[in-house]
């Protein structure tokens, strides 16, 4: 399934934290796993080569996206949006040192869940004081021992490898945890 970063998705499988409205989840397509997280547009910017967005996801959580300047994409300050990222591409960091670029995302996190299957490791991460959570492939780089549930841990996302697109009426509206359609 090829997607563009800006088509529409009517996602099916939810998991919806009715408290604070925050919707995430993870979808299988042909043995790839993606990541996804419903938020609204915060604030954007244009630089001389790259623009991007910042999106607000839960309570305090921001999530940057950037793209090249040459791929033309409009989006308005303030709209809902779902932003969605392979687990291949979320890595998982042990300890407080960084391993990674300042300039990608960075959330502390929790091991909820390890799943292990043929093609390896499959870690549920809970970011800390959020009610979403994300699946990283692979495993915990820099730690000295087997990862085991309720370790700690980086959660770290680059910021081009995530596609955006606006939100699908149906996750705007929800009730007591379930999606309205």
């Amino acid at each position: 399934m090829m997607l563009r970063k800006t088509d529409s998705i009517d996602f099916q499988d939810t998991n919806v934290a009715a408290a604070r409205g925050v919707e995430s989840g993870s979808l299988s397509v042909e043995g790839t796993t993606m990541n996804w997280v419903r938020g609204l547009i915060r604030s954007q910017y244009v630089g001389l080569v790259r623009s991007g967005v910042r999106i607000s996801i839960g309570v305090r959580t921001d999530l940057r996206i950037r793209w090249t300047k040459r791929e033309e994409r409009h989006f308005i300050v303030g709209q809902p949006v779902v932003a969605m990222v392979s687990a291949a591409a979320v890595r998982l960091e042990s300890g407080l040192f960084r391993r990674s670029k300042q300039r990608w995302n960075r959330w502390v996190g929790r091991v909820v869940l390890i799943e292990h299957l043929e093609a390896g490791a499959v870690y549920t991460v809970k970011v800390h004081g959020e009610e979403w959570t994300l699946k990283s492939l692979g495993p915990v780089l820099g730690a000295k021992q087997p990862s085991r549930p309720w370790d700690v841990v980086n959660v770290v996302v680059d910021p081009q490898v995530v596609e955006l697109s606006v939100a699908a009426p149906c996750l705007m509206r929800h009730t007591q945890g379930r999606i309205l359609q």
